[in-house]
Formats: C-alpha cells, structure tokens, sequence
C-alpha cells in the first residue's frame, strides 16, 4: 500500500474490521497496506480523507483578548459594538464574526423564516425580558423599570417606553404613547398573551381583556395575539427588543439612573440613533422608510383621546363598599354580597354589575383605606346614622327655628360629642310637630318650649316633649270649653234613661198650684 494513497472507501473498510475485532496483520495482509497504516487508524493519529485540515489563525486574531469577547458576548452586548470597540482597526466585521463563529462555534444564530408585511398592516408590541435598575434617591431602594418595546412590520421603526411595572394601566398608557409616537394606527396589532391583554388563550378566538379590547375598538385596530410558546410570531418585535436592549446596556453600562425620565429619556435617544441608522437590508433608515411609504398607509388617531381603563372585580362588602386599590367606595347596598367589575381610569372609578353601571367615583390614589361614599348607596339606617353629623344638625336647626339653632350652637361649645344624640331628639320631635301641627303652629310653640327650658335651664329631650305635649293640649281646652254636651231623652240604650223620664213626666202631671205653694217664695 506504500504507494497507493488512502481513500474514503479504504479508511472506513479499515475502522470497521477494527470494530469487529480483526488483528492487525490480518487487516494488512487483506487490505494489502502496511502494518503501520492500521495502527495508525486504530490509535486514531490519521484521520479520514475528507476530514477538512484545521486552518491556521490569521494574525490579527492573536492580537485579540478572546476570553473577553467571549465573556461580554455571554452578558449580551451586540456582536458588532463589541467589533467597533475591539477589533475595528484590524479587520472587518464580515472578517471577524466569520472568524468568531468558526472559532467558536456554539454561538452561530440559527436560520429563520423571512417575512413581508404591506406598509400599515402591522404592529407587533411586547415587554422587554430584562428590566432596567433605578436608585430611588429619596429611600435608597433600588427599583426596577420595565420597557415596552413595539416595531410596525413594514419599516420596522422603533419605540420604546419604561414604566415602573406592568399593570393594565401602564400597558394600554404605553399604547396611547406609541400610536401618538407613530401618528396613526396599524390595522393589525400583535402582542403576547400577558394577562393585561388576553385573559384566555385560544389558538382561533382567544378572550381578550376587556380594557384592551375597548382601547382597540377606540383605535380601530384588530388585537391578534400571538401563539404562546411562539415568539417568531412576533419576531420583529423580539428582534428589536434584542437590539434596544443590547445597544442601551452597553451605551450606558457605566451609568445609574436615578428615576424614570432619566430612563425614558436615555431610551429615546438609543430609539432615535436605531431609527436614524442605515438598515442592512433596506439600505436606508427606519425613519426614512417610514416617511416615505409607511406613514400615509396608517389609519388615522381617533378624535377623542382614549382615557385608558383598568378593569378589576370586586364584592360589594355588608357595609356598601368595595375595596379597590386600598380605597374603599361605596355602591347601592341592594346588590350587597354580589360581585361587581370595577373600571379604573386615570381621573374615575366606575361600578358595573353586568352592563349596568350602579355608581361613579372620583378615583383616591391615596391608598390608605378611606371610604368615598354617597350616601343614597344606603339603607335608611345608615343614612340616618351618617346624617347625624354637627354640621347637618346646626343646618337642620337653622330651617326649624332660631332660637334652636342658637341652643345647638352652645350645646356644641360645651361639648360636640355629649350632646350630639340630645340635639337629634330636639331635631326629630320639632320634626314630628312641624308634621302635625303645621309649619307656623309649630314654630310658637317651639320658640315656648325652648323660653321655658331657659328659665329653668333644664335642656331634656323628654322635659321638650312635655312642654309641647302641654302645648298642644292648652291650645284643644278653650275648644272644649265652647261646646255643650246635649242628651236626648228617650234614648233607651243610656243607662237610666227610662228613670229621667218617668220623672220628667211626673213633674209634668204636677199642677202648677201646688207648686207655688211648696215654693218658698
């Protein structure tokens, strides 16, 4: 075999005669080739023909600290900033990531699906899946911001906006931002199944949240989320995640915000230098791109601006109230023990129970368990019981009569809280007085009432009541006294009627004679 060269064919017949067992004479002496070509192919020092011989590095890779390009790659820094910074001066970048990839190859990007969108079809929106850390300088907390990303299909033109968390509220304000950022609306719009937009995932009809459905019906845009577990459904979005994300990590690596503008505003300066940079395949800017074919082919902003709602369920507690964000409001207390969906907005707060809106709120932020309330929400007793305040009986006094009005107001003096009840049974029995008697009637005969308890300074509910039971009964005597009670005679059901008149006809039959002369006269 010295002469003949190793083929594909022979170095496998080789390997596999090794597998079975076979010695190495024996392969030799079959194979016709020589004793140390075997052992060579058994201790693995010769490989096969078509194994491609390893290449030699250039020299300009020796000049490169591989470990730390290796070690930022690994945190996520972009591949090309890390060329800018590292390696611009030696070669390329089609040269260095080549080279890169060849050396290390666990790092080669997987293939993908290209897409093409009509200009105004689409806009696809997600949150970032790193968050960015903030230095509360007021505590010394160390805070968190979360970004929302959203790119159009067609020019893929960026934005992006922090917020300190991810409830409804942020989510569909971030919506108002990015359709105002674009100055129109796509018809499609393409998010992730996050509870803030889709309460049930459904590969056909998924149950969108009804806050985000009511923003799209305001915008006019169809809300298609996309498959859980299917990122490349959304793949501009996530690419352009990737590439906000990595760009502002490493511009601002050495920095630390302090609070969220600084944030936002860091973010829109990496928005506008992306936006304004060439695109490697379409050869100009995103920003370009836009104006020039995108822009006109989105759907106009709605005339009125959309005050974005957060929707919530609640149960209408014994006491008339549910408990939304640490404030408690109140709602009619007929529906008391039944769950009720509640809507947020920025300056309200509105009480469903089904389609039927029951009550409307001015929306607290106070968050610490005060109750907003009003008072026909309810029942009779405890409207009684919230009306008996200071306030509502000096005003109540001051429509009955002045002079109680005048009582209240040195009642109070001495003491609010011991004489409140005491004021609220004067207030009811002038009330029911007024009631019976009339409003003038009453009036004399409170303003005497009251003179009276002054001139024996006796203030007593029951001590009032006597004084205008006394009066009424003085204003009855002198009617009494005017009428005259008649009997008529021969009213057989009146006890000793038929006895009055036997003798009334007895004294009739008396001759008038014999009357005179018993007379003493």
């Amino acid at each position: 075999m010295g002469s003949r060269s190793m083929t594909v064919v022979r170095y496998e017949e080789i390997r596999r005669r090794l597998v079975e067992g076979r010695g190495v004479r024996e392969i030799a002496r079959a194979l016709a080739c020589s004793r140390d070509t075997v052992r060579e192919v058994r201790d693995g020092l010769r490989n096969s023909p078509d194994t491609p011989k390893p290449l030699a590095d250039p020299l300009w890779m020796q000049q490169l600290d591989w470990p730390t390009i290796v070690h930022e790659l690994g945190l996520g820094y972009p591949l090309k900033f890390l060329w800018a910074e590292k390696a611009q001066e030696l070669t390329s970048y089609p040269n260095f990531w080549k080279q890169l990839y060849r050396k290390f190859p666990q790092y080669r990007e997987a293939s993908v699906t290209a897409r093409e969108f009509e200009p105004g079809e689409r806009i696809e929106v997600d949150y970032a899946g790193d968050t960015i850390e903030w230095l509360e300088l007021k505590t010394g907390e160390l805070r968190k911001a979360y970004v929302f990303v959203a790119g159009l299909g067609f020019s893929q033109l960026l934005f992006a906006w922090a917020a300190e968390d991810m409830k409804s509220r942020n989510w569909l304000g971030a919506h108002r931002r990015m359709f105002t950022y674009y100055g129109g609306v796509a018809h499609v719009t393409v998010p992730d199944c996050l509870k803030q937009g889709v309460l049930k995932c459904h590969l056909y009809d998924p149950d969108l949240n009804p806050g985000y459905a009511e923003l799209a019906s305001q915008y006019a845009t169809a809300v298609v989320p996309a498959r859980p577990g299917h990122p490349k459904d959304k793949a501009i979005v996530e690419g352009l995640v990737k590439i906000l994300m990595r760009y502002a990590r490493f511009r601002y690596r050495r920095s630390r915000f302090t609070s969220l503008a600084q944030i936002n505003q860091a973010l829109a300066e990496c928005v506008e230098r992306i936006n304004a940079r060439p695109h490697t395949r379409f050869r100009v800017s995103r920003r370009e791109r836009f104006e020039a074919l995108e822009r006109a082919a989105l759907k106009p902003l709605p005339l009125n601006d959309y005050d974005n709602g957060e929707w919530a369920k609640a149960t209408l507690h014994p006491d008339c109230y549910v408990l939304v964000e640490g404030v408690l409001y109140s709602a009619p207390h007929i529906h008391r023990h039944k769950v009720l969906r509640i809507k947020l907005t920025e300056n309200q707060v509105e009480i469903f129970l089904n389609l039927e809106r029951l009550a409307i709120h001015p929306r607290s932020r106070h968050r610490d368990g005060r109750r907003i309330k009003i008072d026909a929400h309810f029942p009779p007793a405890s409207q009684a019981y919230y009306e008996a305040t200071p306030q509502r009986l000096l005003s109540q006094s001051r429509f009955i009569h002045p002079d109680l009005n005048q009582l209240f107001v040195e009642l109070f003096n001495a003491d609010v809280y011991g004489h409140l009840r005491r004021c609220q049974g004067f207030v009811r029995s002038c009330t029911k007085e007024i009631n019976a008697a009339g409003h003038e009637v009453a009036k004399a005969r409170i303003g005497a009432a009251i003179a009276t308890m002054r001139r024996y300074d006796k203030y007593r509910v029951p001590y009032f009541q006597a004084l205008l039971a006394q009066a009424r009964k003085q204003s009855v005597m002198p009617l009494a006294a005017e009428r005259e009670i008649v009997r008529r005679p021969g009213n057989p059901m009146l006890r000793y009627a038929r006895a009055a008149h036997v003798a009334a006809d007895v004294v009739t039959n008396v001759p008038s004679t014999s009357l005179q002369e018993k007379s003493p006269l």
